[in-house]
């Protein structure tokens, strides 16, 4: 049995430990109560904002209103001499740890009761403060910038040529000014970062570096006056449409620099191939007949540029034949162009500039091939068409149903031909080698009779009207004939 002072004792520890539970169960009440309202914790700020007893909407609110202040912010960007305006996010900056509303809604809400006690009472003391991350990608960056910045660089220039009465007049080459677009985008990032204020207005200048021309006034000094190679072709002065094009084409092609490593294309520098472009319908080659098409007779002047070039000795990229024989230059030497399939594209395989010259007179097209001739005196070539094989022309007939009977034309034809062009060098008049450029096929079309095949309609006879008395007269005149 118990004594009474330790009776008294265990009933004091009893209401005790009742007190506590009842206690801790009202803490535990409180705390789950609390964590389940759908507000922010006190204490808890995202940058300077104090979101306590916020809810979501409302923090996502706020933090979207920092978000805009920060992507939006002015920047003024130093370009060579001009300034350009933006935003950073016009330069790409976004918000990138979208997370931080959660973050913020859920602290001091983890782990048990006591724990979620503790860091409510941490929190209302000491505080805690959440960062809205702004930020960029540096490739995207650079991407944004040189977009921005691609108007207002000062592109380096290589000095260039002029043909003039006298020769050539050298035009200077000039240095530019360009953006150095990594070195940029670090410096302008690290600033964002580290020195911003992300208050005010962002002024910064672009890095910029000299751009040095990759010719200059000394290479285009290499440039002779007298040409590497010349070629001339004749044609008939009276086909007008098709001179017009011979006259356009050979404009288009004149007063071109290419410099060493360049390749020089015919057709980009002839397209487009429309009548706002100065092209005119005329004959031209289309399935071994000739039709009218816009730039007829171009063949002419890229078949004489052409010589012009393998005179000069420079290297040919590219070279097709006609379809068909043409009589302004020899077998094998001609160079056709057709649409986006056929074209004339040379290298300037020297170490100085090329310039080409065009020249066009009433029945005549001349180019002229001028750069730094390094061949040895004495030297000299010329290119010889060996025809190899000859494909007779056929005739043939069609029937027209269109024309009508007695029509008849004749369609000429041509004859087919397979010829080689020889690149034939002598050095001080004697012959050292014979080089095969290339093999040509022409095409035979044979001759073509066309006749007509459309009848006439027979027209019906004229209908005649006799009264009764016209046709007993008649009767008995036949009568009066037959007794006679």
């Amino acid at each position: 049995m118990f004594g009474g002072g330790k009776m008294k004792k265990i009933r004091k520890i009893g209401i005790m430990l009742v007190v506590m539970a009842a206690l801790f169960g009202a803490i535990q009440v409180s705390a789950a109560s609390r964590d389940t309202e759908d507000v922010v914790k006190e204490g808890i700020h995202i940058e300077d904002i104090d979101v306590s007893d916020m809810t979501e909407k409302e923090v996502k609110k706020a933090v979207k209103d920092v978000v805009n202040s920060r992507i939006n912010a002015a920047v003024s960007l130093k370009i060579n001499k001009d300034t350009v305006n933006t935003t950073l996010k016009d330069l790409g900056y976004s918000w990138k740890n979208k997370s931080v509303v959660s973050e913020a809604m859920r602290a001091g809400k983890q782990g048990n009761v006591i724990r979620r006690y503790k860091d409510s009472i941490d929190l209302k003391k000491q505080g805690k403060t959440f960062h809205v991350e702004i930020d960029i990608e540096e490739k995207d960056f650079k991407k944004n910038l040189e977009a921005l910045c691609k108007p207002y660089n000062v592109e380096a220039k290589n000095a260039s040529l002029k043909a003039t009465g006298h020769g050539f007049q050298i035009i200077p080459e000039v240095e530019g000014c360009v953006v150095n677009y990594s070195k940029t985008v670090k410096q302008f990032i690290s600033y964002i970062q580290n020195d911003w204020d992300k208050k005010s207005e962002i002024a910064f200048e672009a890095t910029t570096k000299i751009a040095k021309p990759k010719y200059t006034t000394k290479d285009c000094e290499k440039v002779s006056n007298e040409p590497m190679g010349t070629y001339t072709t004749y044609f008939s002065a009276g086909v007008v449409n098709r001179n017009l094009n011979i006259k356009n084409g050979t404009q288009k092609l004149s007063d071109n620099v290419i410099y060493p490593g360049e390749s020089f294309s015919c057709n980009e520098q002839l397209a487009p191939w429309t009548e706002d472009n100065g092209w005119h319908p005329a004959g031209t080659y289309s399935e071994g007949s000739v039709v009218d098409s816009l730039g007829g007779g171009i063949c002419q002047v890229s078949s004489t540029l052409y010589n012009a070039l393998i005179n000069a000795e420079l290297k040919i990229v590219e070279r097709y034949p006609h379809s068909m024989a043409v009589s302004y230059v020899p077998l094998a030497a001609d160079a056709a162009l057709a649409g986006d399939y056929k074209d004339l594209v040379f290298e300037n395989n020297t170490d100085a500039p090329i310039y080409i010259q065009g020249h066009y007179s009433e029945g005549a097209v001349t180019f002229n091939v001028y750069g730094h001739d390094t061949r040895k005196a004495g030297h000299k070539v010329e290119y010889v068409s060996k025809t190899i094989k000859t494909v007779p022309m056929t005739t043939t007939t069609k029937k027209d149903p269109s024309k009508e009977e007695g029509y008849k034309e004749t369609v000429p034809g041509h004859v087919g031909y397979v010829a080689e062009l020889y690149k034939v060098t002598y050095e001080n008049g004697k012959q050292v080698s014979k080089e095969l450029m290339h093999t040509s096929t022409y095409k035979m079309a044979p001759t073509t009779k066309i006749v007509g095949t459309k009848k006439d309609k027979k027209k019906d006879p004229e209908p005649t009207t006799q009264s009764p008395d016209d046709k007993k007269k008649k009767n008995d005149g036949d009568k009066k004939k037959k007794s006679e």
